[in-house]
């Protein structure tokens, strides 16, 4: 899944670009961007990921329970 993927993703789930911003260590304009498909750096793009895992595992365990 891309970058701009996952933050289509997240912003579904109800983050704001700033929320998400906070939460990986950037800018809010670093997302804005990003989720139209630019380039952003190796490791904000990894940040992303994590956030987005995160959020997955937690939406997967209030299936569960």
């Amino acid at each position: 899944m891309t970058i701009q993927k996952m933050l289509n993703v997240l912003l579904g789930l109800g983050y704001s670009q700033r929320a998400i911003a906070e939460r990986v260590g950037t800018t809010q304009p670093t997302i804005f961007r990003a989720a139209k498909g630019a380039d952003i750096r190796y490791e904000t793009g990894k940040a992303i990921e994590r956030l987005f895992e995160q959020e997955k595992g937690a939406e997967t365990q209030q299936e569960i329970a």
